[in-house]
């Protein structure tokens, strides 16, 4: 209840453009939504399975896949991998509509930061990927090495691409093209920021004990959760990057 709240309260104040509340209501938000999190879900069962009669016995903790919690992050990073989507289709729009764009003597981010940052988004997704099977196989030490080292990563990935717009002098507010490529920057840096979040947290249930190798609903979801990451860091920097060079710009 009290996460649902400050959530939509931070939407709603985002909207009049009250920054400062947005932000307070944001911290308050993520430290509510962790809290559920961590004492109402991913409950380690008392036993395996559970007879349910007529000789039936049903297992009491399910994970990846056969969980419905996958599914569920599954669905939600569909709709945000759309909406996503449609932030790159509005960047070819605008070059469809502008016979300036990129506009002339505006420089694009450049190649350097970009692709710094997705060499590091490449690490820190392979480390999410990696942390599931060293967990499950029993390897705990190396995979919270590898959720730890994947956090760190996304934190740098996500400050190397927004400091490719920054270092160029892009202003968003003189041209729509200064204004979608920060765009594009932000969304993808936010997720990552989002990714490290999962990552870290998934670190502390395994430290307290409740992310285990059988017990792993935690990180098969922030895997599949940074799959679609990896996917949208490289449309975005592809674009913002790659495009303008075709294009004929900088």
């Amino acid at each position: 209840m009290i996460a649902a709240f400050v959530t939509g309260a931070m939407f709603i104040l985002a909207t009049f453009h009250y920054w400062t509340a947005t932000l307070i209501t944001l911290a308050l938000s993520i430290a509510s939504i962790l809290v559920w999190l961590w004492r109402g879900t991913s409950f380690i069962p008392e036993k395996p399975e559970k007879d349910v009669g007529l000789g039936l016995t049903l297992p009491l903790y399910a994970s990846g896949p056969a969980s419905a919690s996958w599914w569920a992050m599954f669905i939600t990073m569909t709709g945000d991998a759309t909406a996503f989507f449609s932030l790159v289709f509005g960047y070819f729009f605008f070059f469809t509509i502008h016979t300036d764009f990129p506009p002339t003597g505006v420089e694009g981010p450049g190649l350097l930061w970009p692709a710094v940052s997705l060499v590091l988004f490449a690490h820190a997704w392979g480390a999410a990927r990696i942390a599931l099977p060293l967990n499950r196989s029993g390897r705990v030490a190396a995979a919270r090495l590898a959720m730890a080292g994947g956090g760190v990563l996304a934190i740098a990935a996500g400050g190397a691409l927004l400091w490719a717009p920054y270092t160029t002098g892009l202003e968003p507010s003189v041209h729509v093209y200064p204004a979608i490529v920060w765009t594009l920057c932000i969304w993808t840096a936010a997720h990552a920021a989002v990714g490290a979040l999962m990552l870290f947290y998934c670190l502390a249930r395994s430290l307290r004990g409740l992310l285990t190798p059988v017990y792993d609903i935690d990180i098969h979801n922030v895997a599949l959760y940074w799959h679609f990451m990896g996917v949208t860091a490289l449309v975005t920097l592809a674009t913002i990057a790659l495009f303008p060079l075709a294009a004929g710009g900088s």
